[in-house]
């Protein structure tokens, strides 16, 4: 009895499927060479076929003068024990092996793709350098005094003082955001020798920035190399990412959305090429995690990364993917709620029987985001400020997204990328308060939509009439023109010193302010009123605006809700706009201000009010 298997295609390495292993007493048979199909002994006289499928067939084999030995011999029982034994065992061995190594045919559904041009690996990264460099030299330049520094800016950096001094806040931990972002920061802040190792503290920060944009650069590249096979194609997604008008102002920026954006390309990059690997799908879990763990809204990615371990695993492994995908990706981001669970933390104040004394509450918090009452931010102002800054990028990657959908019908690979995108601009759409920043993680799936959507037609086109060449170099003729006009467009900008009146107002306080003084200012000056450098010692009393309006502990407890115990206040316009909401939370410092003089005025040189700074010393009442 004999049974031959036929593939329809041949598979590289190992015994031919339907082959005998080596020693076997079938080792005789026909041996396959590659791009030999197994020879069919159906139709040879003497053999009678007992099954038979598409691709395999089972028979009975009559061989003349050979030695039957190891063989099956006729159903008469003088088949000696011996011979039972040998041929159970060289048996058993021949379906092991077989049956080992003929695996069902696979194909990835993210080959890799064969590149345009043969070139040298060594060339490639020179070429993948320089748009680094550029890069680079982009955001280095006035990283330092553009733009103003913000508000949020201030708030991972004073956390991230916390961190180094043991506390997750300044204040209590409310869990409005987890934490992993600023602990980042944090670790870059001790690596690097302190707050103050490139000026200021918000300056640190964003070096730590600018490495994450380089790294998330290096990721497109790599990503949009892997999943068009293009690396002109790919360059020109990492230079939409680096020199886009968006992300020339916003990463710049200290945001935990700039660190949660970088772990998500990193996540998407090691699904893409993985090839249904449990290494690469365990650590594209774990880095979305991280990201989740920066910044909560990177949460509306996770159906989409779903769908990108879908794709990129093979057919017979796809459940077992996406559950060491999902289970690793929640494991990790639900820490958060481990937390707050060993905490003591998780429900709020009396909701279990014992729990009688006030404390922050992560489900109290998620509620009170559901109805926050102060909408700061608006999907229509923020549409504004970025149709502002770069109304071609938006118009571009609106277009390519929908090409990628019509493509897609063809190549699911599309569908991934537009997905991407999509799902994270109707988490804008239906957010309450998004901000000019919160963009920031569609940068970078923008610009790989663009440039994907650029380059299909081109290779459609060049596969049809040849002259691949030509395809690359109408993208590198892209390239050529979209550098040096973002760089004109956004120049002024970015030689603008926004930053001067903050740098001046803290050096006015550390020169004309007692060290004990009670100091209201905004967030940004935080960290360097209380951390002591060669430039003075820290002001242990000043305190953000925010929480000494809205924090029981510092207005009831420190202040005694009395404005006098205030002694200065280092007022901006958005400080000026929230104290002067009627019947807003800010009544104390509204107060206070009605008992104040001006001391001091400092503005930038273009004198905007958006950027002015007033510092005022409050009169106290000798009641």
């Amino acid at each position: 009895m004999n049974s031959s298997y036929k593939p329809g295609q041949q598979q590289p390495g190992g015994p031919t499927p339907g082959q005998a292993a080596p020693g076997s007493p079938h080792h005789n048979m026909a041996q396959l060479t590659p791009g030999q199909h197994t020879p069919s002994q159906e139709n040879h006289i003497g053999n009678v076929t007992l099954f038979r499928t598409g691709n395999f067939f089972v028979h009975a084999v009559n061989r003349f003068n050979q030695q039957r030995t190891g063989m099956l011999h006729r159903a008469s029982g003088n088949t000696s024990l011996l011979e039972q034994i040998r041929w159970v065992s060289a048996e058993r061995q021949r379906v092991t092996e077989v049956g080992t190594r003929l695996l069902p045919h696979i194909e990835a559904i993210n080959p890799v793709q064969a590149k345009e041009i043969p070139v040298p690996v060594w060339l490639e990264g020179i070429v993948v350098t320089l748009g680094l460099l550029l890069a680079l030299a982009r955001h280095v330049f006035h990283l330092f005094t553009y733009p103003f520094y913000q508000p949020d800016e201030g708030t991972y950096i004073s956390n991230a003082w916390a961190i180094t001094h043991g506390m997750l806040q300044p204040y209590s931990y409310t869990y409005t955001h987890p934490p992993l972002g600023w602990i980042q920061i944090a670790g870059w802040i001790q690596l690097t020798g302190g707050f103050f190792s490139f000026g200021n503290a918000l300056n640190s920060g964003r070096v730590l920035m600018l490495l994450y944009m380089l790294g998330s650069s290096l990721l497109v590249y790599l990503i949009t190399s892997r999943l068009s096979g293009s690396r002109s194609c790919a360059l020109l997604a990492m230079i939409i990412f680096s020199l886009s008008p968006l992300g020339a102002t916003y990463q710049r920026e200290v945001l935990v959305d700039n660190i949660g954006t970088f772990w998500l390309l990193l996540s998407l990059f090691l699904m893409v090429v993985g090839e249904s690997r449990l290494p690469y799908i365990v650590f594209a879990g774990i880095s979305l995690g991280v990201a989740i763990l920066s910044k909560e809204s990177f949460l509306v990615f996770l159906p989409a990364m779903l769908y990108a371990a879908w794709l990129h695993a093979t057919t017979f492994q796809r459940k077992f993917a996406l559950v060491a995908f999902t289970y690793t990706a929640i494991s990790v981001a639900s820490s958060i709620v481990l937390l707050a669970l060993l905490k003591g933390e998780l429900f709020p104040t009396g909701f279990l029987p014992w729990d009688h004394h006030q404390h922050p509450s992560l489900l109290a918090t998620l509620f009170q985001h559901a109805q926050y009452p102060f909408k700061t931010g608006s999907f229509s102002a923020s549409w504004d400020a970025w149709k502002q800054n770069d109304l071609l990028l938006l118009i571009a990657s609106s277009t390519a997204i929908g090409i990628n959908l019509v493509i897609g019908w063809a190549n699911r690979m599309y569908w991934l990328l537009a997905l991407l995108a999509i799902s994270f601009w109707a988490f804008l759409l239906l957010s309450d308060n998004v901000y000019p920043y919160t963009i920031v993680p569609l940068i970078p799936l923008m610009a790989i939509n663009i440039a994907i959507a650029i380059s299909t037609p081109l290779k459609w086109l060049c596969q049809h009439i040849g002259f691949d060449l030509v395809r690359v170099l109408l993208i590198f003729s892209l390239i050529g023109a979209f550098i040096p006009s973002t760089i004109q467009y956004t120049q002024p900008a970015l030689a603008q010193n926004e930053t001067l009146a903050q740098t001046n107002a803290l050096s006015w306080i550390r020169n004309n302010v007692p060290h004990n003084a009670v100091v209201i200012t905004n967030s940004y000056l935080y960290t360097d009123l209380h951390e002591s450098s060669s430039l003075g010692a820290a002001f242990p009393s000043a305190h953000i605006y925010w929480n000494a309006a809205l924090d029981p502990e510092i207005r009831g407890g420190l202040l005694h809700d009395d404005w006098n115990k205030i002694d200065y206040i280092m007022l901006d316009a958005q400080m000026l706009n929230d104290i002067k909401i009627p019947g807003g939370p800010m009544l104390l410092l509204d107060r206070a201000l009605h008992h104040a003089i001006l001391r001091v005025t400092c503005q930038t040189t273009t004198n905007n009010p958006d950027t002015t700074i007033q510092i005022y010393q409050i009169i106290h009442s000798t009641r």
